[in-house]
């Protein structure tokens, strides 16, 4: 637009610098006398086709404003600021100490950018006494920060970002995320437009190295079950042991049942119909607990008791296993149906929580799945409202879990405990996860504590503990899914490695390939192939206590 318009006024020009950066003339009028003055006063230096507001307040140390880049109406710049090409700020932008903003970044208006801090760590001296701290702040190429927005000392905006409206940025941004939130929180990465293509080669390699996976998985879980079995044969309690040689267990058989269910394909290991009638007949009348013959059954048979983990466990996993083969458990169970109000939220809150939330969360898992199963097979109405109010009300907001983290065991036991209460809970019904932000910073500090898993402690236990919580909160927010995905993928590739041919998976690298390790790593690589978007196409996908789906719906009964 040519500045003879007369539609274009000074006053337009200040709010819509494009017109003078962009426009027919060589120059805005004025420009030059304005650069001149700050030339002069504090050695700015102007790229070709710059503006400066007059109205803009520039009381700076050193200034920098690069080729086409604009400084609008009301903007206040203080001490260094350093401004590439092709970038804009907006009328009422504020920028203040070190900060340095790269080429073809767009800051709207009345956005706050504070490259300083004032230093508070006294009580005894008034906070304007105890002087400033100074890092800066660093915008990189091609970043878009909407209005209202504060970025705060000590912080990078990586390249190609979008900042929403109204975000209070405390801490650096990764390249190519959308952020949002106070404080802001990544909701997304630009790049997921298109996940299939989202990382290219190194997704489409992934995607092979996980379609052969799943092939050889395929072929060969039959036998890796069959090795399992009995010598002996069926001898009218269990058919399979959890590895050759091992103790006999109830669950050795509901592993190979929910395998078999995973692949849709009972045929390794007996009639669908026997099985459900002989996982049936471990149920206690009496309890409708499924207690482990070699543990017994405590005088309290919802005692939380550490050397009879079965007896609460066995509700899961034989429910669950008599489930997958199209049958229902005989009997209700009692002890959680008979379970009074004021009694649950008494046991509740004596559970050890503190030293063993794993545990207690385990308690939790089992009464939901308990509830859970009256109620789709034997009509209960029992209803969950104690049960979900005592966890919203006793969690840790900041932390998102049930315990507290310990001197020896960090927040291994707390997240643990995550998991296991979580997953027959707010998973098993289909709630949200509370505080799921505050959930994934938890974990993720877990697992860098540990090295991932692959330098520590690396069990199914642990690492399913992590990878559920994970995948569980992706389902409701983005937050720090763009530097997780790259976690995840390569605790995948390593998990994938680990495969014994005709073996199967040890629960451990010091155990033998057995059942138990078989069927939880079968579900931790679906669930982190699900979490990558790259679960499609695998041979098999979890069932049972694993699955993925919720199985009821609060909101339904």
């Amino acid at each position: 637009m040519d500045p003879g318009d007369p539609r274009v006024t000074e006053e337009v020009v200040e709010h819509e610098p494009w017109i003078a950066v962009w426009g027919d003339a060589d120059a805005w009028p004025g420009q030059a006398e304005i650069q001149a003055e700050l030339t002069e006063r504090i050695g700015a230096e102007f790229g070709d086709r710059s503006y400066v507001a007059p109205s803009a307040a520039v009381v700076c140390e050193s200034l920098h404003l690069g080729d086409r880049s604009f400084v609008a109406a009301g903007c206040l710049l203080r001490d260094r600021p350093w401004i590439g090409d092709d970038s804009s700020l907006n009328a009422g932008v504020v920028m203040a100490g070190r900060v340095t903003v790269g080429n073809g970044v767009r800051i709207a208006s009345h956005s706050a950018l504070f490259g300083f801090n004032h230093v508070f760590d006294r009580i005894d001296v008034p906070i304007w006494m105890q002087g400033l701290t100074e890092i800066g702040i660093v915008v990189e190429d091609d970043v878009w920060i909407g209005t209202h927005v504060v970025i705060c000392d000590g912080v990078t905006v990586g390249a190609h970002s979008v900042v929403a409206a109204g975000a209070v940025v405390t801490s650096d941004v990764p390249p190519f995320s959308v952020v949002a939130g106070v404080p802001a929180r990544v909701l997304r990465d630009r790049r997921d437009a298109e996940p299939s293509a989202r990382d290219g080669a190194g997704s489409a390699a992934r995607r092979d190295l996980l379609a052969r996976f799943s092939d050889r998985v395929h072929e060969q879980w039959p036998e890796a079950v069959q090795r399992c079995r009995r010598p002996d044969g069926f001898d009218g309690t269990t058919a399979f042991l959890d590895r050759p040689g091992a103790s006999s267990t109830l669950r050795a058989d509901c592993d190979a049942i929910e395998i078999a269910a995973a692949f849709d394909d009972f045929g390794p290991v007996g009639d669908p119909q026997e099985l459900a009638r002989r996982l049936a007949s471990w149920q206690d009348e009496a309890t409708g607990l499924f207690p482990d013959p070699a543990e017994g059954m405590s005088a309290d048979p919802l005692e939380l008791r550490f050397d009879r983990e079965y007896q609460h466990y066995g509700v899961l996993s034989v429910g669950y296993a008599i489930e997958v083969l199209g049958a229902a458990p005989t009997h209700p169970v009692r002890v959680v149906e008979e379970l009074g109000t004021a009694e649950l939220i008494e046991r509740l809150d004596a559970m050890p929580w503190k030293l063993l939330a794993w545990q207690a969360g385990a308690w939790i898992d089992f009464y939901g799945t308990a509830a859970y199963l009256n109620r789709r097979h034997h009509g209960s109405k029992l209803r969950l409202e104690t049960l979900f109010g005592w966890l919203q009300t006793r969690r840790d907001r900041h932390s998102g879990m049930w315990g507290r983290p310990h001197d020896e065991w960090g927040r291994l036991m707390p997240v643990n405990g995550f998991y296991r209460l979580t997953r027959g809970t707010y998973a098993q019904f289909g709630e949200p996860v509370l505080d799921p932000e505050a959930v994934v910073d938890t974990v993720v500090a877990h697992c860098r504590d540990y090295g991932w898993f692959e330098t520590r402690e690396r069990n199914a236990c642990n690492v399913l503990d992590v990878v559920h919580p994970l995948w569980l909160c992706a389902r409701q927010t983005e937050y720090r899914r763009p530097e997780l995905r790259d976690a995840i993928a390569a605790m995948l590739a390593t998990t994938l490695d680990r495969w014994t041919d005709g073996e199967g998976f040890g629960f451990s690298e010091a155990e033998d390939r057995g059942l138990q390790g078989t069927e939880m790593w079968l579900s931790i690589v679906f669930l982190m192939a699900d979490y990558l978007g790259e679960s499609d196409g695998l041979s098999w996908r979890p069932r049972g206590v694993h699955r993925l789906e919720p199985a009821d719906s609060l909101a339904l009964n």
